[in-house]
C-alpha cells in the first residue's frame, strides 16, 4: 500500500512539473500581449512617389495620407517623411539624411588606365 502511494505521489509531482514545461518554439503568451500594449517608437523606412501620388513605408505597412496603422493616422505624407496623429498631437518623422554625398565614378581614370580614348 505504502509503494502504491508513493507512485501515486511521483505520479501527480511529475504531472505537475509537466505542466510548468513550456514549448520553446511557442511565444510566451503573457510577454506577446505585454509587448502589444507597450506601444514602441514609430519607424519610417521609406518615401515613395509614385505618378505624383506619394505613399510611405511606416511601422512596416505601406500607407497613404489618411491610413491609420496601431494607434498612428497618417495626415499626410511629405517629400522626406510623413506627418501622423498619435494620441491626440501631430508630430512629424523624416528620413535620415546621408551624411556623405554619393559621388560620381571616375570615368576618365578608368578610361586612361585601361587606354580607351
Amino acid at each position: 500500500m505504502k509503494g502504491l502511494l508513493c507512485i501515486a505521489v511521483l505520479t501527480l509531482t511529475g504531472t505537475a512539473n509537466a505542466a510548468d514545461l513550456r514549448d520553446p518554439m511557442r511565444p510566451p503568451l503573457a510577454e506577446h500581449h505585454a509587448a502589444l500594449s507597450h506601444e514602441s517608437v514609430p519607424t519610417l523606412s521609406a518615401v515613395l512617389n509614385f505618378n505624383g501620388e506619394r505613399s510611405a513605408i511606416f511601422n512596416g505597412r505601406l500607407v497613404h495620407s489618411g491610413s491609420a496603422v496601431g494607434g498612428y493616422t497618417i495626415l499626410a505624407v511629405l517629400e522626406d517623411g510623413v506627418r501622423y496623429s498619435h494620441a491626440g498631437q501631430s508630430q512629424e518623422l523624416h528620413l535620415p539624411h546621408p551624411t556623405s554625398t554619393i559621388k560620381k565614378p571616375a570615368v576618365d581614370v578608368l578610361r586612361a588606365s585601361s587606354g580607351v580614348p
